[in-house]
């Protein structure tokens, strides 16, 4: 397949992981399993949080429970002038403000003077926020209640216009009319829970007919600003226009905001009074944000969070009013980001299939790739943390799901694509090649172009002695027949040694290794090969003679060299073929066996560098011969098996000692040296003729050079 096919169905699959990631994540199929994850990135970076030292937590817990009781009888409820001397207290030091997290709703247990000395204290102080609750079955009233200070602002258009609405047939719930009159501004502590039932954010406020009434956690910053020209408070101008604000919660949530007994702030106050020094002092609160709870057991209400299944409703006001005074709120990507992040991660999926089809090699494997893909997810998760810390919270789930559909999508369709290659590939070169060459071009396809490079191969040429003459004595399906079964017994041996076969020229084999598939022993598998198919020959002679007719022999031509090894022939059709000196050598190699009156001979380049890499077999030196068309003599060996050289060892002594004659030019006495073993050696009686027309051609024996000069291919 083309790169640009490659390149085309890469961006095709690219956009499905897309569309399939992008779709369930906008349509909120992952969103539970994203919670999850949101919910670990907060518990895991909720450590770096440090809360605002301009926000100061006073509970009223077991311990404040347990304090009034002994020192003043108090039971439960507490008597209101207790929370309207916590006021004169933080009054007396300058706070910001005073938040009570509490619903009033009832006049005091202990009577009218009781409320009057709390709303005192609220009216003296001027700081005091209050809260109003809204709600269908516990609402007591469908209007603003009269004596509760005016909502800070109308609705401008464009300024809150994501504010969340209050239904209107919810009704309000306020505190007493004398409290909700002492009031500076009233706060809505209606929570915003996710599907799940886990407090995750917090709106700034939420309309009710009309009216925007903001939330209790960050009503003391609109009561800043409240004299000023500003519609909205500076602090919050980031996030006007937003429905909703993620809250990053401490991981030690209310306790880590160091929180102070009701008990302590009382008694500090008491002994202030007095004119003692208490342990605690109103100016050590000056310009702080005061906000009160309950905090024993039965009295407060509990929610989820991401960081606390059993998290105090007061602690949801704490950490916003923190968020913001210390610009720590969270912002999600927006839908637009979002989708090409989901685009930019299907993609990453894509890649390391693509690329290791395009690029097919060690490093693009599939092992290599899904790494790559395992690396990438691992990254984009681990990243996803770390951005968060920073406040930017990304899609895990869905990104994730990009990148797999992606990887996934281009696995399949890559192995179904390597798969049709594949097959043919097999069935178009298991004729020709040995299954160990047929992986490797299955693993790098690109080799199948148009071109070639140099490299040193070993090279095979065989032809069937006499084959003219058996074709001429058998019918064409009798021929058809012995030829198949004669050229698929030699090519099994080829192919199974790592062997490359050229073609079939007839009878004749041509064949070749380290190529295409490097082979460092290339000489030992062709030398060792071609000893084998002479050794198959053999035991299958009496069969194929039978068929034939005549006798079936085969010679083999062998040499070791440099030559071009590629796909050679046109655009459309072309073959993996060699050429080169080196391969035109093995070729007249094959043919001067029958000068030799041998039937396997190969240059000394591929004894040599057969015995380099160990062969098994031994070899006999034929002589030094020039093939037709060179003038340069190689020397030529034998190679036989150990066993058959061992038997013949005596007889090849004999023929060595003649041979060095024969190099000496010394006619005569090789002649003699020859004729010890004519019986017993072909090469020998080959010898004999060719000495006997040499003593009566060569004049000049001082130009002798030993040289056997070929007269035929």
């Amino acid at each position: 397949m083309s790169v640009k096919k490659i390149v085309l169905r890469c961006l095709i699959l690219t956009v499905i992981a897309w569309l399939c990631a992008f779709g369930a994540f906008y349509l909120g199929f992952l969103e539970s399993l994203e919670n999850v994850t949101y919910d670990d990135r907060m518990i895991r970076t909720s450590k770096y949080v440090r809360p605002s030292e301009d926000v100061c937590v006073v509970l009223l817990d077991q311990a404040s429970l347990d304090w009034g009781y002994e020192e003043f009888g108090w039971s439960w409820p507490w008597p209101r002038s207790a929370y309207g001397d916590l006021v004169r207290f933080f009054d007396a030091g300058d706070a910001a403000s005073v938040t009570f997290d509490v619903l009033f709703t009832e006049p005091s247990f202990y009577g009218a003077d009781d409320d009057k000395n709390f709303q005192q204290a609220c009216d003296d102080f001027g700081k005091v926020i209050q809260t109003v609750f809204f709600d269908r079955e516990k609402g007591n009233t469908d209007g603003w209640l009269e004596n509760a200070p005016t909502p800070l602002i109308e609705i401008s258009p464009g300024v809150f216009d994501k504010v969340p609405v209050i239904p209107s047939e919810d009704k309000a719930l306020f505190p007493i009319s004398e409290l909700a009159g002492s009031a500076a501004i009233m706060g809505n502590i209606n929570s915003f829970p996710d599907a799940d039932g886990v407090i995750r954010r917090a709106t700034l406020g939420r309309q009710w007919n009309g009216s925007f009434i903001p939330t209790l956690g960050v009503a003391s910053l609109f009561l800043e600003e409240q004299e000023s020209d500003r519609e909205v408070p500076y602090v919050l101008e980031p996030y006007s226009g937003e429905e909703s604000q993620l809250l990053r919660f401490p991981r030690d949530g209310v306790e880590g905001y160091a929180p102070y007994s009701i008990a302590h702030i009382l008694q500090s106050y008491y002994a202030y009074q007095n004119g003692k020094e208490g342990v605690l002092l109103p100016s050590d609160f000056e310009n702080q944000h005061i906000i009160f709870g309950y905090f024993a057991p039965g009295l407060f209400d509990i929610c989820a969070t991401p960081v606390d299944s059993a998290f105090p409703g007061v602690g949801v006001h704490i950490v916003q009013l923190d968020n913001i005074l210390t610009s720590r709120f969270l912002h999600k990507t927006s839908l637009g980001v979002s989708a090409l992040l989901l685009l930019f991660l299907g993609l990453l999926g894509v890649v390391p299939v693509t690329l290791a089809e395009m690029y097919p090699s060690k490093r693009h494997s599939l092992i290599t790739s899904i790494v790559y893909f395992i690396l990438s997810g691992v990254l984009y998760y681990v990243l996803s943390y770390v951005i968060f810390h920073a406040g930017v919270v990304v899609p895990v789930v869905p990104g994730l799901l990009a990148l797999g559909i992606g990887f996934a999508f281009a696995l399949i369709v890559g192995y179904r694509q390597e798969g049709r290659q594949r097959r043919y590939l097999k069935s178009a070169f298991k004729q020709y090649l040995s299954p160990v060459v047929i992986e490797d071009l299955i693993a790098h396809p690109e080799r199948l172009r148009l071109g070639g490079e140099r490299r040193r191969i070993s090279i095979y040429f065989s032809d069937v002695q006499g084959f003219t003459s058996i074709s001429e004595n058998l019918d064409p399906a009798s021929l058809t027949s012995l030829l198949n079964d004669y050229l698929s017994e030699m090519s099994d041996i080829i192919l199974q040694s790592g062997g490359t076969i050229d073609k079939y020229e007839g009878d004749a084999i041509i064949a070749f290794w380290n190529a295409p598939v490097e082979q460092e022993n290339h000489s030992v598998r062709a030398l060792e090969a071609a000893v084998a198919c002479q050794e198959r020959l053999a035991e299958l002679r009496p069969e194929l003679e039978k068929r034939a007719g005549r006798p079936f022999y085969m010679r083999i031509g062998l040499n070791t060299g440099d030559a071009v090894v590629g796909n050679m022939g046109s655009r459309n059709r072309f073959d993996y073929t060699m050429l080169g000196d080196a391969v035109n050598l093995a070729a007249r190699l094959e043919g001067l066996n029958k000068q030799f009156g041998t039937y396997c001979m190969c240059t000394e380049e591929s004894k040599k560098e057969a015995e380099r890499y160990g062969t098994v077999l031994a070899f006999r030196e034929l002589g030094r011969a020039a093939v037709v068309g060179k003038s340069e003599a190689v020397t030529i060996f034998e190679p036989m098996s150990a066993r058959v050289y061992q038997e013949r060892q005596e007889i090849y002594k004999i023929f060595d000692t003649a041979l060095q004659l024969f190099y000496q030019g010394d006619f005569v006495s090789a002649i003699t040296e020859f004729e010890k073993i004519k019986d017993k050696d072909v090469t020998a009686v080959k010898y004999i003729e060719k000495c006997k027309v040499l003593q009566s051609t060569w004049s000049d024996m001082s130009t002798w050079k030993g040289v056997w000069v070929a007269t035929e291919k």
